[in-house]
């Protein structure tokens, strides 16, 4: 496996990409990368150009997924059950077992409540049973992770019948009913991993044991060295350098680190085929997750953007998606993991999010339970002094000196600013964290 091959670690010493492409940006490009990399349909255009032709992108989307006999909500449950399978670094099978599993419990649908209101969420799972609280089991993200961390655990999981894998996470009263869900599945996996002809023509089989080699499953890394080499991929893509470059670099890397892995028994055909393998994968991730951050960014002050574009990780996550619900309405009580919601009291007619459901929707986005109201919330983490706030922080206001505790909380952006949900009649937007009632910051862990 490529995980035991410690390809960071390689290319961190100057075997491969990493130390080649940073030479060449300190040299010739360094101006180059800095201005590319601040701006984000400018990064998204770079990576995108790696993704080879053919290959049908994110926003074409919609138009497949109707192909396949999905509404929108069920639609974007798929692509979480996909999307959370490669962040995983999973075989497409596990995909398609995910989806026939969350076709059988739920219909892929968000709200569907069964087993006499114990079971939640589109895997159907309990939080009496250790699947964790209420807020996470009904966060797509979430639940499928917590999914596939179960699945990997089951013996020869990706070989067995479908049905006897699923059934082996789930526990279900119905043992046998997964397995009528298995076409269906296999044809939204090939959807939405964007190679939808990929089921249906034929594969390239490995020199070693004849098993299909294709796009969609890549060799394994590590989440570190898939991280090292995405960043060196971004960093190529911006700095012009041809892909079949950074296919050959990583190719060279492989060789290298090969004679560490016992009984690999690969030729340089082989690890050219590998790399371009994991280039393709990477590249399609990046793409997507570019272009989507494009997408929430294109209309905000330059600054802003530029700071949204050095963000990484889970705060990534949270920050992008509080702020692709600018312009929703607030409503006092409503909103929480699943989204926008009809609140209580003032907020029982307006579909929207109070301060608290929008940065628990946020964070929720990002797999982290942060709690439902501003005095959950100001305990989910650690404090954070006012000099040393960035983005995903949860920043707390006191505006009631009648009730104990902070009333209002935003989603630092950076150290100046936050998505908010201000109040009545006003819609989620950019806000400064400089405003009458700051009281703390708390950094979700």
């Amino acid at each position: 496996m490529i995980a035991e091959l410690g390809l960071a670690k390689l290319i961190a010493a100057g075997g491969g990409m990493v130390s080649g492409i940073a030479l060449l940006a300190g040299m010739t490009g360094g101006a180059q990368h800095a201005a590319v990399s601040a701006q984000p349909d400018q990064r998204a255009a770079a990576v995108c150009s790696y993704v080879p032709d053919g290959t049908v992108r994110r926003d074409h989307q919609p138009k497949i997924v109707s192909k396949v006999g999905l509404s929108r909500e069920q639609a974007a449950n798929a692509q979480a059950i996909v999307d959370v399978a490669t962040d995983l670094n999973l075989p497409r099978r596990a995909a398609v077992i995910g989806i026939a599993t969350a076709l059988q419990e739920s219909d892929l649908k968000d709200g569907v409540v069964g087993d006499n209101g114990q079971a939640h969420g589109i895997f159907q799972q309990h939080p009496q049973h250790g699947w964790g609280t209420h807020a996470q089991v009904t966060d797509p993200n979430y639940a499928a992770r917590t999914f596939y961390k179960r699945l990997i655990k089951v013996g020869k999981w990706d070989t067995r019948p479908l049905t006897e894998a699923a059934q082996a996470v789930q526990r279900s009263a119905f043992p046998d009913a997964y397995a009528k869900h298995e076409p269906h599945a296999e044809k939204i996996v090939a959807a939405l991993t964007m190679t939808p002809e990929a089921s249906s023509t034929s594969r390239p089989t490995s020199p070693k044991d004849g098993r299909p080699i294709t796009g969609d499953d890549p060799p394994r890394l590590t989440s570190h060295d898939r991280a090292t080499i995405s960043d060196s991929i971004e960093a190529a893509a911006s700095l012009g350098i041809p892909r079949e470059a950074v296919v050959d670099d990583l190719a060279a890397t492989l060789r290298r680190a090969a004679p560490q892995a016992e009984g690999e028994g690969l030729d340089s055909g082989d690890h050219k085929h590998q790399a371009e393998q994991l280039v393709t994968s990477l590249t399609k991730k990046l793409c997507a997750k570019l272009s989507a951050l494009a997408t929430k960014t294109k209309d905000l002050p330059g600054e802003i953007v530029r700071d949204v574009a050095t963000i990484t990780g889970r705060a990534l996550k949270a920050v992008t998606a509080a702020l692709d619900q600018r312009g929703v309405k607030y409503s006092w009580g409503g909103g929480g993991p699943s989204g926008p919601s009809y609140g209580i009291g003032r907020g029982a007619s307006t579909k929207g999010f109070d301060c608290s459901g929008l940065t628990e929707y946020a964070w929720a986005k990002a797999g982290l339970g942060i709690g439902g109201t501003t005095y959950e919330q100001v305990k989910s983490g650690s404090h954070i002094p006012r000099s040393q706030v960035k983005a995903g922080d949860l920043v707390f206001y006191e505006t009631n000196s009648g009730i104990p505790g902070p009333d209002h909380v935003g989603l630092a952006i950076n150290n100046k600013e936050m998505v908010n949900a201000p109040h009545t009649g006003a819609v989620v937007r950019v806000d400064s964290i400089d405003r009458n009632g700051y009281s703390t910051a708390i950094r979700p862990n």
